[in-house]
């Protein structure tokens, strides 16, 4: 059988919805299609498509395939594109992931440009606050902030990101400004749920670096909700300055033990390993990298 042109049918199949409408743009017969893509579960040995009357649903095989399918198929047509010239324009389809606030705050208006600078490159954009696997849900690019997880990614630093300490005036006129690290141990710190790691802040001082052993009332998985806490005087935090910035221009939070800085995370565009990677998935990250550049000199 022709397994390249078996997925392309197959792709098509579960983008359009149903079998009589990938007939039509090939002018096939509907029969036809149907056994193609039949012939490709006998061929894998798994049902990918479970068919009803008026619908049809990916298999968790199937959908594991699928993202394998586009992949694949994405990859195959960059190559073409690309020999025997130098391709200076993407195109296809960018799948990009990244966590909601991060995302919405600075990857997002980014895209828009980037978009039309290259007007032959359509986008899909997750922004959920989950580890997204990048082959399984077919994820070009996901933008991660922080230490790497998972060795199997390929990770190219396009940015930093400093943390600071901060508190709301409020809290700090009732309960004191800290002076150095080993008084957060007498105040109430907002932690992080995801990483028990986060109830050890550690501060590099003028001196030396200290771990100082944190608690406090509250501890949340989304950042959003440990900024509105600590502007609400509920306590002490360290947060990223991209999600604290605004706070602190318009005075609800400030920064304090500027004297002891906290380790900065790197802002990583990851992607799967892979021998040829994409013109798109280059360009992003030229793209992201000049833009966070330019962010942190401003």
């Amino acid at each position: 059988m022709d397994i390249l042109k078996s997925m392309k049918v197959f792709r098509r199949v579960v983008e359009a919805g149903s079998f009589s409408a990938v007939a039509r743009e090939n002018n096939q017969s509907q029969s036809s299609v149907s056994k193609l893509v039949a012939s490709l579960e006998q061929h894998l040995n798994t049902k990918l498509l479970n068919r009803s009357t008026r619908q049809l649903h990916l298999t968790e095989e199937g959908q594991e395939y699928f993202a394998y399918c586009c992949r694949i198929l994405e990859d195959i047509a960059e190559a073409e594109a690309s020999v025997g010239q130098s391709q200076s324009e993407p195109t296809g389809t960018l799948r990009i992931s990244a966590t909601e606030p991060f995302g919405k705050i600075y990857i997002v208006p980014f895209l828009w440009d980037f978009l039309n600078q290259y007007p032959k490159l359509k986008m899909d954009l997750i922004l959920e606050n989950r580890y997204v696997d990048l082959v399984k849900e077919g994820v070009d690019v996901a933008i991660r902030v922080g230490p790497m997880k998972d060795s199997s990614l390929i990770a190219r630093k396009i940015g930093n990101s400093p943390r600071v300490t901060v508190a709301s005036p409020e809290y700090l006129s009732t309960r004191g400004e800290p002076e150095k690290p080993s008084d957060l141990t007498d105040h109430d710190c907002i932690t992080y749920s995801l990483s028990n790691a986060t109830t050890e802040w550690v501060f590099k001082g003028p001196e030396k670096t200290e771990k100082i052993t944190v608690s406090g009332r509250l501890r949340a998985s989304s950042p959003d909700v440990i900024g509105e806490a600590t502007v609400s005087g509920l306590g002490i935090s360290t947060m990223m300055l991209y999600s604290a910035k605004d706070y602190i221009k318009q005075g609800k939070l400030k920064v304090i033990l500027k004297e002891f800085e906290l380790s900065s995370y790197d802002i990583n565009a990851v992607y799967p390993e892979r021998k040829f990677v994409p013109q798109k998935v280059k360009s992003l990250i030229s793209f992201l990298r000049d833009r966070f550049k330019a962010y942190e000199n401003s």
